[in-house]
């Protein structure tokens, strides 16, 4: 069984810090489903550069909002960070080559790199969504049961 939750935030840069609480906050409750501390650690800062990427390139970053969703199931989150759309003459969401001087441009290749997957928003909608995995953990041994 999944558990969806959903925020809607102002498009203002400060709000970045503030969604990453949001989902961390939520993944380190569940502890049903067990989720691995870097797990919840990836999804936070991949939440984070879609945010960012909202606030900085598309309609929500100038007086309007963005709207993240968060999906916990057994061993798979699934985010998405819905955006106002992107100005006219403005892109999907991309891997810029990333040169060694660069100071913007690596969100979306940290996306590419942690993400199991990750799309633009099935139109509609704009902006993206990723998803993490995680495989099952071994229990730890207790003494009664290696005795």
């Amino acid at each position: 069984m999944a558990v969806v939750y959903y925020a809607r935030f102002p498009g203002w840069a400060e709000q970045v810090k503030r969604a990453r609480h949001w989902c961390e906050d939520l993944l380190t409750i569940h502890s049903a489903f067990d989720i691995p501390g870097e797990t919840v650690a990836s999804a936070v800062l991949l939440l984070s550069e879609a945010v960012t990427n909202a606030v900085r390139y598309t309609a929500s970053g100038r007086g309007g909002t963005f709207d993240a969703t968060l999906m916990v199931e057994q061993r798979k989150i699934t985010i998405e960070v819905e955006d106002e759309g992107r100005p006219a003459g403005g892109t999907l969401p991309f891997i810029r080559p990333l040169t060694p001087m660069a100071q913007h441009g690596r969100g979306m290749t940290l996306v590419d790199y942690l993400a199991d997957t990750w799309e633009p928003l099935p139109k509609p909608r704009t902006g993206v969504g990723f998803t993490l995995t995680w495989a099952d953990r071994p229990r730890p041994r207790t003494a009664a049961a290696s005795a």
